[in-house]
């Protein structure tokens, strides 16, 4: 079967798969790009049961690592954070910009322009106002976080409602019908799903896509797991 090459000449982007798993069919695939934070994702759903996700981060290391999907827990879950000091205190920049300009502008009525000092200080809160709508934007977040099944370890995340609603929802759709249908065609028990989902975690750790932090979080769960003991 002919594998498809998924990395172009001119790409620099770090490739983490230590298995070289071949892509032998491709089922389906998602891009989120936001230029305000300087970050572009694609997924790369592939052979029923991988996933290649592609990371490129301004200013940061860009990295491409695939994940077994049979080990993500199909119900996600959502963060949502709205940086509003941010945004209450670029308002409040802007009012008083507003009010400085206003003054400046009816002193000159009265053949008394502003001076130099004014302009300053105008145009320092206007700058220190777009500032501040900058970081509201940058702090500001809503992402869908997929975990493993059993160790609840964070391994894909998503901007939600990117591109668009249409066709985030339609790829949220086929990606959770991927995951249970990747999940069946293994057809785990207990004990095998959390021994095969240590072992990935483990390739995760070692391949630096998750921290020994995570990893020695993740182990100690299934550890304490009763289907673990049982085993």
């Amino acid at each position: 079967m002919e594998q498809i090459d998924i990395t172009s000449p001119d790409d620099d982007t770090l490739f983490t798969d230590e298995e070289h798993v071949a892509v032998e069919s491709i089922d389906f695939q998602f891009e989120q790009s936001n230029k305000l934070r300087g970050i572009y994702r694609k997924l790369m759903i592939f052979n029923g049961n991988h996933c290649y996700q592609s990371i490129k981060n301004k200013h940061k290391r860009k990295y491409k690592y695939r994940i077994d999907i049979s080990y993500l827990n199909p119900r996600p879950y959502r963060v949502h954070n709205i940086a509003w000091k941010y945004l209450y205190a670029a308002l409040a920049g802007l009012s008083v910009s507003a009010i400085m300009i206003y003054l400046g502008w009816f002193s000159s009525l009265l053949n008394s322009g502003p001076g130099p000092l004014f302009t300053t200080i105008v145009i320092t809160l206007l700058c220190s106002t777009l500032i501040l709508f900058l970081l509201f934007a940058h702090k500001s977040y809503d992402k869908i976080i997929f975990k493993s099944q059993i160790a609840g370890i964070e391994l894909i995340e998503l901007i939600n409602l990117y591109p668009d609603k249409h066709s985030f929802r339609e790829f949220m759709g086929k990606f959770l019908v991927q995951i249970k249908k990747a999940r069946a065609r293994k057809k785990f028990t207990p004990s095998k799903l959390l021994a095969s989902e240590l072992k990935e975690l483990r390739r995760l750790k070692d391949e630096t896509v998750i921290t020994e932090e995570q990893y020695e979080q993740g182990k100690s769960i299934i550890f304490a797991h009763s289907a673990f003991k049982n085993n």
